[in-house]
Formats: C-alpha cells, sequence, structure tokens
C-alpha cells in the first residue's frame, strides 16, 4: 500500500529543512505574546470571520477538523458575536503556553475556556481550544481526533426537549409518507444519516463494554450493509402498493410508549405511535448527531387497525 504525504506536510517539512540550512530558529521572538495571539483569534471569531480565525490557527488544529465543522461548533457555542475572553491563568510550559479564561458568548451566558498555543516561526498559534460551563470538565469540542466528550457527540449531544422530538418525529414521517406516496424514495435517501448510507455502525469494542466509547467512532462494515434507495423502497413497497396515507399523523402528538433514550453509543431512540383516524401508527426511530442536527439513522413503521 502507498502512503502519499499532503502537500501541506511536505511543504511545512521543506521549511524545516530550509531553516536548519541557514541556521534560522523556530523559536517565537521574546516580544511575541501568546495571549495577544490568543487574544487576536478570538476577536476575529467574535466579529465573525471565523474563516480568519480557523487560518490563523497551527496546523494542527486546521487537521483536527474541516472549517465547516470549526464554523458550526463555534456558532452553536455562541462565540460568534460573543465578548472578548477574560484570562484567569497563564502556564508558559517549554514551548506552550495554555490560557484559562472565560468568555461571554452572544447568548449572554458564560462558558470557561482552556486553549494551548504552540510556537510557528516568530508566531504563536492556538494549538486546541476546550470549553465548559460552570463545573463541568472541560470539553475538547474542536476536533475530531482523540475526543472524549466532545464535538459532534455523535458527540455528546443533550436530548432534545419535548418540541423537537415531536418534530422529529414529524419531519421523517412526513417525508416518509411523501416518499411512499410518491413511489419514489429519492429525498427521503438524501434525508437520513451519512453514517448509514455509507454502512457504518458504532464502534463496538471494550472500551463501549465499559460505556466509554468515543461515540464518533465508527466502524465499517460489509459493503452489502450499506443503506440504498432501493432497499428503502422495496423495504417499504407495501406501503406503495396499498397506497398508505399518513398525512393525519402530522397534526397529531406522537404519543412516546418508552421515554426517549440517548443509548450509551450516542443514539436518540424514539418508540412511541400516532392514534390517526383510519389507523394507529407504530413507530421506532432511530436517530445519530450529524452537524447540525440528528439525522435518521433506522426506521421501522406498523400500522394496526
Amino acid at each position: 500500500m502507498i502512503f502519499l504525504l499532503p502537500r501541506r506536510v511536505v511543504l511545512a517539512a521543506s521549511l524545516c529543512l530550509i531553516a536548519l540550512l541557514t541556521g534560522c530558529s523556530h523559536a517565537p521572538s521574546a516580544a511575541q505574546d501568546p495571549e495577544a495571539a490568543a487574544n487576536g483569534f478570538f476577536a476575529l471569531i467574535e466579529k465573525g470571520d471565523a474563516r480568519a480565525a480557523y487560518d490563523s490557527a497551527a496546523f494542527g488544529f486546521q487537521v483536527a477538523q474541516t472549517f465547516d465543522a470549526f464554523l458550526s461548533n463555534a456558532r452553536e457555542l455562541g462565540l460568534v458575536g460573543g465578548q472578548p475572553p477574560a484570562w484567569t491563568r497563564k502556564a508558559l510550559d517549554g514551548a506552550e503556553t495554555r490560557l484559562d479564561g472565560t468568555v461571554i458568548t452572544q447568548f449572554g451566558t458564560p462558558i470557561n475556556i482552556s486553549v494551548t498555543l504552540t510556537p510557528d516561526g516568530k508566531d504563536w498559534k492556538l494549538f486546541s481550544l476546550r470549553t465548559s460551563i460552570g463545573r463541568q470538565e472541560a470539553e475538547n469540542r474542536f476536533t475530531v481526533v482523540g475526543k472524549g466528550s466532545d464535538f459532534n457527540d455523535v458527540y455528546h449531544q443533550p436530548m432534545p426537549d419535548p418540541k423537537q422530538l415531536a418534530d422529529l418525529v414529524h419531519d421523517t414521517l412526513t417525508t416518509f409518507n411523501t416518499a411512499a406516496q410518491r413511489a419514489d424514495f429519492h429525498d427521503f435517501f438524501n434525508s437520513v444519516s451519512e453514517y448509514w448510507k455509507n454502512g457504518l455502525q458504532p464502534y463496538r469494542g471494550a472500551a463501549a463494554d465499559a460505556g466509554n466509547v468515543n461515540k464518533d467512532q465508527f466502524q465499517s462494515v460489509q459493503a452489502d450493509s450499506r443503506l440504498t434507495e432501493k432497499m428503502l423502497k422495496d423495504h417499504f413497497q407495501g406501503f406503495v402498493d396499498k397506497k398508505i396515507e399518513l398525512s393525519s399523523v402530522a397534526g397529531l402528538p406522537p404519543v412516546f410508549d418508552r421515554p426517549p433514550l440517548i443509548t450509551q453509543n450516542g443514539f436518540l431512540d424514539l418508540y412511541g405511535h400516532f392514534d390517526a383516524p383510519q389507523y394507529r401508527v407504530y413507530f421506532f426511530l432511530e436517530y445519530v448527531y450529524e452537524l447540525p442536527h440528528w439525522k435518521l439513522f433506522g426506521i421501522e413503521i406498523e400500522l394496526r387497525q
């Protein structure tokens, strides 16, 4: 198997070699202040220029997540439009500086932040960013590498409120009903989780058994388990043939037969029914969190008269 280094990594290695040959130092100038670099990073986010903030961060920070993921998380936390950080602790450990403090988000709530900066040429650059609320343990939300309770929890998401749960069920069944009425599952297929489409399952090993699995870790399963549009249509062909109409559930509240549950693998499981005029519509819906929404990962629908 041949492994190709990303062009950017090769370029960085070349620059290091040039610096060694010319005797240049990579230590930042004594006049450079890591606190000022951190303030500059947050100032860019606060004014809405998340792209510039992302580009100003260390290469390791950028490798850990895409810009779209970074922007989505910054918006979700309320860092965009927030206030400047107030630092309460500064620690220099060799070629690394850590700053701890608080930020008032655009929602008016304080969150704790902990940033690590590393030298890059003559500059300090932000390498990691952790956040927490109150006395919660700081979360490494801005990374897809080595996460515990983190960014996409698939990614440690809280339980949606009752209205959000009802909206999830209604949206799913409305999209499904449209597919069945048209005998065309293309849009419904496009709406479901990418994990489901790609035949991925949550990683189940010793860590999972202990309840400590990183919920963003998925493993491939056999290719024939990947979801296809045809599989959906074949499975629900009976709804198409019998012209089952479920539009009436849109105006009804879902009744949850079991309390909504987020499993230790990060799935949101919803069991319940609708008392529709013609049928009692039972549903089992399973979702996984894909920024910025819960996406369908499994569905079963049963009708009883």
